[in-house]
């Protein structure tokens, strides 16, 4: 049980890790603004507030939140998820008159958990991947360019 909190607590720190970087790009933002400024690739006039949310979408660490929310949601969820399916596979060897073959903990009971939980996890990062590319925000270049031609 101590190993499982050892787990939530990894789980934790890397999320507060994650939050800590998203908070540096959110700070760094204007700073990068008042370069830009001064080096003439963006106008006097434009908004700090504007920029530091289009650098933030930009250049926030959008990747690793994804693959943070995957592996909590996977390693918090496994445990009811093995618990849910083992309920299922013991209903349905019950069912089919509890050959031994089948029996919870033998070697075909595990290999099917290990495929089910590997069907599952490739399904939510295709999931999550689609998401991420279906919201992909523009790149710096291009919120540079955009800010450029929308305020000359």
């Amino acid at each position: 049980m101590w190993l499982y909190y050892l787990l939530l607590a990894a789980i934790l720190l890397w999320g507060a890790h994650i939050a800590w970087r998203w908070k540096q790009a959110k700070d760094f933002a204007p700073q990068l603004l008042a370069l830009r400024k001064e080096s003439g690739e963006l106008p006097a006039h434009v908004d700090e507030k504007e920029f530091t949310d289009l650098y933030v979408r930009a250049e926030g660490p959008r990747a690793a939140t994804y693959i943070y929310t995957c592996g909590a949601f996977l390693a918090v969820g496994l445990p009811p998820l093995s618990s849910v399916y083992n309920s299922v596979w013991q209903t349905f060897w019950r069912l089919s008159g509890g050959s031994p073959v089948f029996e919870q903990g033998t070697l075909i009971h595990t290999f099917s958990f290990f495929l089910a939980f590997m069907a599952l996890s490739i399904l939510i990062l295709a999931i999550a991947m689609r998401r991420y590319y279906t919201l992909m925000p523009p790149n710096l270049r291009q919120v540079i360019r955009n800010l450029k031609d929308a305020h000359s």
